[in-house]
C-alpha cells in the first residue's frame, strides 16, 4: 500500500515540476508580480473564435507565489479558473483550486471522502494544467503587436 502511494506522490511531483518549467517559459520572471494575457484559438476551421487567457501572478513571500489563470471562452458561458501555488526553491507549481469544483459539489452531495476529494483528483488537476500550459505555449497568440518602433 505504501509503495503505491509513494509512486503516486512521485508522479504528482514530476507533473508539478513540469508545470513549473512550463510556467518559466511563459513568464520571464516568476518571482515578481505580473499580469499578462493572450488568445488561444478555440474553434473549428469554419469559425475563428478566440479565448482570452489571463494570468495574474502575485508574490506571497520570497519563496512562494500565487498564480490565477482565467480562461474566458466564447464557447462556454462560464470562465474556467485555476489557482496555482508556485514554490520557487523547490521548483514546483501545484494546483490549489480548480474551478471551485469540489467546494460546490460538497454542498450538494454529502460524502464520506476525506476533504471531499477522490483519490487521484489532485493528480488529475495537475495533469490537466500541464496539458493546458503546453497548449498555451504551442498555440498562444499575442493580443497586442510588439513590433519595435525602429522597424
Amino acid at each position: 500500500m505504501y509503495k503505491r502511494e509513494h509512486k503516486k506522490l512521485q508522479e504528482l511531483q514530476v507533473i508539478q515540476a513540469s508545470n513549473f518549467l512550463l510556467l518559466s517559459k511563459l513568464f520571464s520572471n516568476l518571482t515578481i508580480n505580473n499580469n499578462f494575457r493572450f488568445h488561444l484559438p478555440m474553434s473549428s476551421e469554419k469559425e475563428r473564435k478566440l479565448s482570452k487567457i489571463n494570468f495574474n501572478l502575485k508574490k506571497i513571500s520570497k519563496y512562494t507565489s500565487n498564480l490565477e489563470i482565467v480562461m474566458e471562452s466564447p464557447l462556454t458561458k462560464k470562465d474556467i479558473k485555476l489557482n496555482l501555488r508556485i514554490y520557487h526553491e523547490a521548483k514546483l507549481a501545484e494546483v490549489t483550486r480548480f474551478q471551485n469544483f469540489h467546494i460546490s459539489l460538497l454542498e450538494i452531495f454529502p460524502t464520506n471522502l476525506k476533504f471531499g476529494f477522490s483519490k487521484d483528483e489532485r493528480l488529475q488537476w495537475n495533469s490537466f494544467t500541464k496539458e493546458f500550459l503546453n497548449l498555451c505555449l504551442k498555440e498562444g497568440r499575442s493580443i497586442e503587436t510588439f513590433i519595435p518602433s525602429w522597424i
